[in-house]
């Protein structure tokens, strides 16, 4: 390409721009840069100077990102949330065993209670996340272990 054809291909200038057309927030445009090879580049050459990106490259680039299992933003959204919801069943199987060991009443409900909040939020929320075999596996358990639990408390889940 010559030096004549660059100069009239669309341009954005600065990370609120770059963010704009592509409609995501300056911090997330930051670190696909830094993650997924965003096409940035930076005229002075340094690190914390004025960023510029063309149009068609960006498309081409955001074009290559429809293919989520392979990027890192999505292997990191789903192992966070992988993690969020086998920590947020661990913990409900720790009110569940509270709850069976209290003769306090007012204890008994409020963690009976928080149990099965939790046991609803886990079910609802690992429909939306991919997990690997054995996370499955570990995520099915403790539910079971929960929904068994409940039920002896004498909840219907």
């Amino acid at each position: 390409m010559s030096e004549e054809e660059a100069l009239r291909r669309p341009i954005l200038c600065g990370w609120k721009q770059i963010a704009n057309y592509l409609s995501m927030g300056v911090r997330t445009v930051q670190r696909h840069e830094r993650l997924l090879k965003l096409p940035i580049y930076r005229p002075a050459g340094r690190s914390c100077s004025t960023v510029l990106a063309f149009k068609d490259e960006l498309n081409t680039w955001a074009s290559r990102q429809n293919s989520p299992p392979s990027s890192i933003a999505y292997r990191s959204f789903h192992r966070a949330g992988a993690d969020f919801l086998r920590v947020d069943s661990e913990i409900a199987l720790t009110l569940a065993s509270i709850a069976l060991g209290t003769r306090d009443p007012e204890k008994r409900t409020r963690t009976i209670q928080s149990a099965l909040r939790a046991y609803e939020v886990i079910t609802r929320l690992r429909q939306n996340i991919a997990f690997d075999e054995s996370e499955e596996a570990n995520l099915n358990a403790n539910l079971k272990r929960l929904k068994n639990d409940l039920r002896t408390l004498g909840q219907a889940v």
